[in-house]
């Protein structure tokens, strides 16, 4: 149950697992201290599919500092997305892409 605290990605049910991954993650520090990560999301299926995803972004010990709002993404058949987060704060370290079914 505690995936959150160990992976930068991580799908929370079980539709998401079937239908989504992962192709990659890039991460940089800007120059005012914020932390920018990007997440190339694919849709696994052969159909359309609408997710949500969002980026909670952690200090060094795991403890959530900035959590950005869910956003709705749509994949058509086997496309691959990148979508892109900011820190608010120059206080993250570590990061979690969160994706769960649209509602």
């Amino acid at each position: 149950y505690d995936l959150e605290n160990k992976l930068p990605f991580v799908l929370l049910d079980s539709r998401t697992q079937r239908s989504v991954s992962c192709m990659g993650i890039q991460e940089r520090k800007l120059e005012d201290g914020r932390l920018e990560v990007a997440a190339n999301v694919r849709n696994r299926e052969n159909r359309r599919i609408q997710v949500q995803i969002d980026c909670q972004f952690k200090d060094e010990q795991g403890f959530v500092v900035d959590a950005t709002p869910f956003q709705t993404l749509i994949l058509t058949e086997n496309a691959q997305e990148s979508v892109k987060f900011t820190s608010m704060n120059d206080k993250a370290r570590k990061y979690t892409f969160r994706v769960r079914q649209a509602r």
